[in-house]
């Protein structure tokens, strides 16, 4: 896919139907966020998301998940917390964060490199 240099690849919408094909069997590994359009720190963090999506196209997918429209999927990571994020690689969760962060911290704390 080709995308304007200015606004890179979108951050995908998962919901309970698309999420194995989108994150469990993503061809690359996937940045996740479980976010509410009520959390004001996931709104906050729509911004470090779009920089992180620019920033890493081609070898992670960034993928978030609304928390109020999906309770099965968030549940089964165990999110208590919001925003919250995980690294999945082959289907399996390799690292995980909560909270608001700049982009340099959230990739410190997912682990990526």
């Amino acid at each position: 896919m080709n995308y304007p240099p200015e606004t890179g690849p979108p951050v995908l919408d998962a919901n309970e139907k698309n999420f194995h094909g989108l994150v469990i069997h993503s061809p690359l590994p996937v940045v996740l966020e479980f976010w509410s359009p009520k959390c004001s720190f996931c709104l906050k963090m729509a911004k470090v998301l779009d920089a992180l999506a620019l920033e890493m196209s081609g070898r992670y997918r960034v993928v978030k998940m609304n928390v109020l429209e999906n309770s099965y999927t968030p549940n089964n990571f165990g999110v208590t917390g919001i925003p919250a994020f995980f690294r999945i690689e082959d289907g399996k969760v390799v690292g995980r964060a909560e909270g608001a962060m700049s982009k340099g911290k959230l990739k410190r704390e997912l682990g990526i490199l």
